[in-house]
């Protein structure tokens, strides 16, 4: 583990911050996220736009486009729709500025990043239906970004994000819309289940905890019932062929490692290619600290080339 990430481990430690289980969704929106308080101010893009879709219920859901520099933007052009992370309960694409700013300057892609409903005054299946809104709105208005057919169309979450970006990814490649080609999951939540190794040696002290993980759940889908029926993990799927070719990210010191590499394993089975990346040292949330943890910054290296090769004319099927 880096000494940077050893340090601010031992600060929160010794600043007595409270978990999230031990408080409620509002005092849990009202103090920074790891992104706002760790990544960073935002790099200057060509553009942004302020932007809007209707969820399958009629709602109005928010995003926000970001546009590279010319410098960087990749010709014809790629598109990636974005889904932050924050349990589903916490979190915003404000509060994700820098890193999609960020994102799309490396990468070259427009970048969608999208303010899914929160719950608990949005519980399951609402979030999830607004995902698939999304990359609805995304395949449809994707040549008028981008001036032309998008190369490749990318979903990519981190956490419960991703959790979303996988499943909505599917849902819409069963559609007969314009194709996701590659899904990038960074340390996702894909499953109910609290009992993994990685559950048991990670539990606590490392940022992200089991009993905040069964909060977040207690939130976003409070009928136990929906969730043994196998609605609303990932990795309760039956059906995953189909599903964009995937990258998937875990930290080592993360609760969620075990599922989210057990969840790769899973799409091969179903003839689904998954790269599999694991982050060895880091915790959840890596990705706000890539600036300041040479291991993070390594691993964000990696995602950001994968993403490349698959922005690059003829490479998305195969990346």
């Amino acid at each position: 583990m880096d000494k940077e990430i050893q340090d601010f481990l031992q600060q929160v430690r010794e600043s007595g911050r409270a978990a999230y289980w031990q408080g409620t969704p509002e005092s849990a929106r009202a103090r920074p996220t790891l992104m706002q308080a760790l990544f960073g101010p935002a790099p200057q893009v060509a553009r942004t736009e302020e932007l809007a879709f209707r969820s399958a219920d009629g709602t109005r859901v928010g995003a926000r486009l970001y546009v590279p520099p010319s410098e960087t933007l990749s010709e014809p052009g790629s598109l990636i729709v974005y889904f932050h992370g924050g349990g589903w309960v916490v979190g915003s694409v404000e509060g994700y500025h820098p890193f999609n700013a960020d994102l799309a300057r490396r990468t070259g892609c427009a970048v969608l990043a999208v303010d899914y409903r929160l719950a608990p005054e949005h519980p399951f299946p609402l979030p999830l239906q607004d995902a698939v809104a999304a990359l609805e709105f995304a395949a449809a208005n994707a040549c008028a970004w981008l001036g032309g057919e998008p190369e490749a169309l990318i979903a990519f979450g981190d956490s419960a994000g991703a959790a979303l970006a996988t499943m909505a990814a599917r849902e819409h490649n069963a559609s007969g819309c314009r194709r996701v080609d590659l899904q990038v999951l960074v340390y996702p939540i894909c499953d109910v289940r609290f009992d993994t190794g990685s559950y048991e040696t990670y539990q606590q002290g490392f940022l992200l905890t089991r009993r905040d993980m069964q909060w977040f759940w207690d939130l976003y889908c409070p009928d136990r019932r929906v969730r043994e029926a196998g609605q609303c993990a990932p990795m309760q799927q039956d059906r995953l062929a189909g599903s964009p070719n995937a990258l998937i990210v875990t930290a080592e010191c993360d609760p969620l490692r075990d599922e989210g590499e057990a969840y790769a394993a899973r799409l091969r089975e179903h003839g689904v290619p998954a790269e599999l990346i694991r982050g060895d040292g880091l915790v959840h949330g890596f990705l706000s600290m890539v600036h300041w943890s040479p291991s993070a910054g390594n691993v964000y290296a990696q995602i950001v080339e994968r993403i490349k090769r698959a922005a690059t004319r003829g490479s998305a099927a195969s990346a």
